[in-house]
């Protein structure tokens, strides 16, 4: 028997429906995005209004599917709000330590030098206002409804990650083959850009257990969006070639590197191992 409506009326829309609706349309939005730059015979880039549709589909759909859930307007309401602050001290911080110890470690073994970073303080802010809006809407898609809508179907939190993880790092896959201008993927990594995708959809993935963390611990998207927000910051001289990286890059890089991804993935893991109480299971 189908599920009536709390009005009475036509059926109401199952969560899984609206689980599945909300990651055609994120993962389609890229796409969507491109052919409105063909059909309006203009280049793609992050300035265009394909990338604007890319970046802007998965919030709405989110924000649409979220108040129409009873379920989940509330929390998705609350979500906007600066929640409990005991997760922003971990926000603001893993990334900065992350890169820390990868450009530390490869300075030391002679596989980059970062004497020229300070000299792209200017392009870093620059970017900021931008980086800022921008996080706002993944955020608002990633963490003000994906999240939270997979926690309420009572998911084991790895699959949580794995399909948060995903959908984000597939999300982009329009962006590193049209919207960024390869010259730039080239700077952080010298490898054509499918393999780069290869390597930025785990690097994403790894990312997860963090970002859930932080929205489930605080109730809020704003400490994902801060440290989602240093972390793209921090790329930017990454991006504009202020690290050279001669060898070992997919150990040290501060922005696909196996070192800092293992630390903020150790961090998601650590946050998510306190909260379910592993971690005094452990010491006793």
């Amino acid at each position: 028997m189908d599920e009536a409506s709390p009005s009475g009326g036509a059926p109401a829309v199952s969560p899984l429906t609206h689980l599945v609706v909300f990651s055609v349309v994120a993962l389609g939005s890229g796409w969507i995005g491109l052919l409105v730059n063909k059909a309006l015979g203009i280049p793609h880039s992050m300035n265009s209004l394909g990338s604007l549709v890319w970046i802007m589909a998965p919030l709405l759909a989110g924000a649409v599917l979220a108040l129409s859930d009873p379920s989940l307007r509330r929390s998705y309401v609350a979500s906007w709000l600066p929640g409990r602050l005991r997760a922003y001290g971990v926000a603001l911080g893993v990334f900065p330590v992350s890169f820390a110890v990868a450009i530390a470690v490869g300075w030391a073994a002679g596989w980059l030098t970062p004497a020229g970073l300070g000299a792209f303080g200017g392009v870093v802010a620059a970017n900021a206002v931008g980086t800022v809006l921008k996080n706002v809407a993944e955020e608002g898609a990633w963490r003000g409804y994906l999240t939270p809508a997979l926690i309420g179907r009572k998911l084991p939190d790895p699959w949580v990650w794995l399909i948060v993880g995903m959908i984000w790092g597939l999300w982009h896959i329009p962006y590193y083959f049209w919207f960024l201008d390869e010259s730039l993927s080239r700077s952080v990594y010298d490898v054509p850009p499918i393999i780069f995708v290869l390597i930025a959809v785990p690097v994403i993935i790894c990312w997860a257990p963090l970002f859930t963390e932080l929205r489930i611990i605080s109730g809020s998207l704003w400490p994902g969006l801060i440290a989602h927000s240093i972390a793209n910051l921090s790329h930017m001289p990454l991006i504009y070639g202020g690290l050279p990286i001669t060898s070992w890059g997919l150990l040290v890089s501060p922005m696909v590197g196996i070192i800092p991804n293992a630390i903020v993935l150790a961090a998601g893991l650590g946050l998510w191992a306190r909260r379910t109480g592993r971690l005094r299971r452990r010491s006793r």
